[in-house]
């Protein structure tokens, strides 16, 4: 480093040697706060003089040698015997003096003490003659009372002699120390030169020789403001910057910057001390009121250390000047030192009334502390926490809080714990829960708190354990039926879910239950949030589509905050719209709430509504959102933790996948492990449909029955067999016509019929598709036409892609290629929006079996440009009117057009047209003429399905 920023006290120094050398020997003192630059200046101003050829005697006082005797002189004498080349003998028994000195120290009446010092004086004088003299110590404030008499002994006598004596002392709060104030810096021999905090300018300069900044560069504004002109932290700085050349703009304060932090803490006095690491605990309440009352030290006192801190750069006027220099600080407090400062830091916040969560925050960083009202402070800042969806801090809260609990409130405190968790992670709740159990097992338990224990067991699929908190939540229900609590309620809730969603749980308990619909039986009791939610689920699967539950349902969606940890209302009636095809409503509410979720920062939410986002999304037919809805659901938490669920998002996956025909990537999720568990359950189901067609896909119909039959056995068993959960027989009808079973198609077709399926136009047309396919080729156009209408009327357009291939085939089969190739054409096209390549390719097969090659003269290089594009939009099935707005041309215009066109081509009419097109030639058109836009009609037909 280079000190030229101390040009004036340099130059005042090399004057006074001058002077010294002259006969009229001096002392200097210089003086200055910790890391102002007092040695740096001693040392470059004693290596130019020593260049210049003075006698440099030199020697440095440290805080632990201070107690040392005659420590300094045997300094002096060494340097002194380096310039002699020998100590003479008249020293030699003050040399061993000092160089054997103990702790203890020695006593003046150990040495002729006079003739010792005045020999050490005549021997420093005696080389003055010879030219001057440079005597410089550094620190003398830490200097043992032995030497320090010596050496104003020497002050006394310097002024008549060629020699040059320059001190350093720090300066704290309390200026210079009392022994150098009272002996040394008011001697008449001696001047002080006290050293000042670097300006902007001087910084700048050394930024510009260093860094290569410009004069008005914004890094060193930066520099000087973070330092507050404190050299040593200038300097760190400097070096910071220079050693992150390269990084992204801004201050860097690196290792340097904490390292010269760290060193001044050295450098200053242990009260000083107190008072920086109290003040980085406290943070911005260091006020200080607060840090006397939590030190013990006066007012003024800390008052006036917090000005001095200011003055020499550590502090600002709102505390640390910077985040690293409070780190530092606060990285250097011994462990102990620490949690008995965020102790005393607790209690005088608490008694000052400062909120719960700073308060805490002190708490759980003191594991010592347990006075009586900490964990009212713990529970307050932990609901806090949680109404600002700090989770993670809700946590930490808690935690403490149970640790310094017990008894009932320990149990209160853990279930809280348990809930926070879940928010974060449901698999980190799991090891409160045998707690929890017992504590339900001995009634210290709630309705509503059993209710979510018996909730949180079935996510994790222990539903034995779901049974027992269940006879609990019973036996509570009884107790309280006179008391008017509120574990009936609760009850019924639970069953109307297990009803819906776990079957199997609630015919271990009771052999058979379906629960009442809403407004009958004693389902009066579910007027919350909660029960009305899982009521419209039940009602849904129970009595097929409900417009009470369905107006129940969006008014929950609308009106939830998702400030629980109870997914179950969202749920059931999210699942209430989907179930009921209203799945336009279920995507856009659940888009919201899953945003709101993002915005909470619950990795639970945001999972479980980005399942519940993928299936939706899947039932829509946008399979991409469905693979990035459900990819989110099992990358923000891992498989295990979204338990049972976890089969919805794998369901999605492989369901998507195998339509866009992406069957390794389907496979993968196919091979992930699921509980069996998770098979038992609602959402077990559609991950059996799913994994049946996709077994079907892949050319294994038998292994794809095998899943829809135990899908279907499941519903039977469980009474919630409705096709709007699964319509599992349609999807056994379907595989037994893949495996030209037609008689058990027939069959499982007559059981759907017979069996109350509800008015979902996807349902119903999903099976005059599969009755269509064991018809005769010729009755298959009138019912997959009719199915068409319903997917129209539903919006269910991956499911019309499909009708309209199957049409389009038997349309080729019968011979009515015209129609059949632009119902293909429609086909494709919906079938490519959806990346359905699986259904692209069946079509275009159907074009090379079914279609045959165009006749007659090439349209293309027959017609000019104007009549080629009429002609394209004809063939497409646009009007003349529809075709005169596209091209910009009169009706009359097109009407010639045509004319012409029929003429070259030598065709009959317009219903020809499409037989001298390829359908990549269609297909080609339609996205020139009208973008993604597929044809509205069929050349002689009122409809699209001809």
């Amino acid at each position: 480093m280079q000190f030229a920023e101390r040009e004036s006290e340099i130059k005042v120094l090399s004057s006074m040697l001058a002077t010294s050398g002259q006969g009229r020997g001096g002392a200097a003192l210089i003086t200055g706060p910790a890391g102002f630059g007092k040695t740096q200046t001693l040392h470059s101003f004693a290596g130019t003089a020593a260049k210049s050829g003075v006698t440099h005697l030199s020697a440095t006082c440290l805080r632990n040698e201070q107690n040392i005797s005659l420590g300094v002189v045997h300094q002096i004498l060494q340097a002194l015997g380096g310039v002699l080349g020998e100590i003479p003998s008249s020293l030699k028994r003050l040399h061993e003096a000092a160089f054997s000195a103990t702790p203890e120290g020695i006593k003046p009446d150990d040495l002729n003490w006079i003739g010792v010092t005045q020999g050490l004086w005549e021997l420093i004088t005696s080389r003055a003659r010879q030219g001057t003299v440079l005597l410089t110590i550094d620190d003398i404030h830490y200097a043992d009372s032995i030497s320090f008499e010596i050496i104003l002994h020497f002050i006394n006598r310097i002024h008549t002699e060629n020699i040059l004596m320059v001190f350093t002392s720090n300066e704290g709060p309390n200026g210079v120390p009392f022994r150098i104030q009272t002996d040394l810096m008011y001697h008449p021999n001696c001047h002080r030169l006290r050293i000042s905090p670097y300006s902007r300018d001087a910084v700048s300069r050394i930024a510009q020789r260093h860094l290569g900044t410009a004069p008005d560069s914004p890094i060193s504004e930066q520099i000087h403001r973070v330092s507050g002109g404190n050299a040593l932290l200038a300097h760190s700085l400097i070096d910071d910057q220079r050693n992150a050349a390269g990084a992204p703009g801004g201050l860097v304060a690196a290792d340097g910057f904490s390292g010269s932090i760290r060193t001044l803490l050295r450098r200053i006095g242990p009260t000083t001390l107190r008072i920086v690491h109290a003040s980085a605990v406290l943070d911005t309440f260091a006020s200080p009121s607060l840090l006397a009352d939590m030190l013990y030290i006066k007012r003024e006192t800390v008052s006036g250390t917090l000005d001095w801190l200011t003055a020499i750069g550590l502090f600002g006027p709102d505390g640390f000047r910077h985040p690293a220099a409070k780190a530092a600080v606060l990285d250097s407090i011994e462990p102990e030192l620490h949690r008995e400062l965020n102790g005393r830091a607790a209690q005088v916040l608490y008694t000052r009334g400062i909120q719960a969560t700073v308060v805490a925050g002190h708490i759980v960083d003191d594991s010592t502390l347990n006075a009586p009202w900490t964990i009212d402070v713990l529970r307050e800042a932990a609901d806090q926490a949680l109404s600002t969806s700090e989770y993670e801090l809700a946590v930490r809260y808690l935690r403490h809080a149970v640790l310094l609990s017990s008894g009932d409130e320990r149990v209160s405190l853990t279930l809280a714990l348990a809930k926070a968790e879940w928010r974060i992670n449901p698999a980190s709740a799991v090891p409160y829960t045998p707690m929890l159990l017992r504590a339900a097992r001995d009634g210290r338990l709630h309705g509503g708190d059993i209710h979510w224990l018996l909730m949180c067991m079935l996510w994790h699929g222990q539903n034995d354990e779901a049974m027992d908190l269940h006879a609990l939540l019973q036996q509570a229900a009884t107790g309280q039926a006179r008391e008017g609590g509120d574990a009936a309620v609760w009850r019924l809730a639970a069953e109307h879910w297990l009803a819906a969603t776990h079957p199997p749980v609630l015919h271990r308990l009771r052999g058979s239950y379906r629960p009442s619909p809403m407004g009958d039986g004693n389902d009066f009791l579910l007027t919350g949030l909660y029960g009305k939610a899982v009521m419209t689920l039940t009602t849904t699967l129970q009595d097929t589509v409900n417009e009470g539950a369905l107006k129940t349902a969006e008014k929950v969606l609308r009106s939830v905050q998702l400030e629980g940890c109870n997914i179950e209302p969202v749920e059931a009636a999210l699942f209430c719209l989907v179930y009921s095809d209203r799945t336009d409503q279920a995507a856009e509410l659940a888009e919201a709430l899953f945003t709101l979720a993002q915005r909470r920062g619950s990795p639970t939410w945001v999972s479980a509504l980005a399942a519940f986002r993928a299936h939706i999304a899947e039932r829509r037919g946008e399979l991409l959102e469905a693979v990035k809805y459900a990819r989110i659901a099992l990358e923000t938490l891992p498989q295990r933790s979204l338990g049972v669920l976890a089969a919805l998002p794998l369901a999605t996956l492989i369901e998507a996948h195998t339509e866009m025909g992406e069957f390794d990537e389907a496979e993968q999720y196919l091979r992930h492990p699921l509980p069996e568990s998770a098979l038992h359950t609602r959402y077990g189901l559609h991950y059996l449909a799913a994994r049946g067609r996709y077994h079907v896909s892949v050319g294994q119909p038998h292994t794809g029955l095998a899943d829809f039959m135990k899908c279907g056995s499941l519903m039977r068993s469980w009474e919630v067999d409705t096709p709007l959960l699964v319509p599992w027989r349609l999807g056994a009808a379907g595989v037994s016509v893949v495996l030209k079973e037609d008689a058990r198609a027939r069959k499982l077709l007559d059981m759907h019929y017979a069996h109350p399926h509800g008015d979902s136009p996807r349902i119903r047309g999903f099976a005059l598709m599969v009755l269509a396919s064991t018809k005769e080729l010729r009755h298959r156009p009138a019912l997959l036409r009719e199915a068409i209408d319903l997917f129209q009327e539903g919006g269910h357009s991956l499911e019309l892609a499909h009708a309209l291939a199957r049409l389009s085939n038997s349309l080729a089969t019968l011979g009515e290629t015209v129609k059949a190739r632009l119902i293909g054409q429609q086909a494709d096209s919906l079938s490519e929006q959806f990346h359905a390549e699986p259904l692209r390719k069946e079509i275009a097969d159907a074009f090379e079996k079914g279609f045959t090659a165009p006749t007659g003269p090439n349209a293309r290089s027959t017609l000019s440009p104007a009549e080629y594009r009429v002609a394209s939009m004809a063939a497409l099935g646009y009007t003349n009117r529809e075709i005169s707005k596209k091209a910009h041309i009169t009706v009359s215009t097109v009407e010639q057009h045509l004319t012409r066109i029929y003429r070259k081509l030598n065709v009959n009419g317009r219903d020809d047209l499409p037989l001298l097109y390829s359908a990549k030639e269609l297909r080609a058109a339609s996205r020139a003429i009208s973008g993604t836009e597929a044809p509205r009609r069929i050349p002689g037909s009122a409809s699209v399905a001809g």
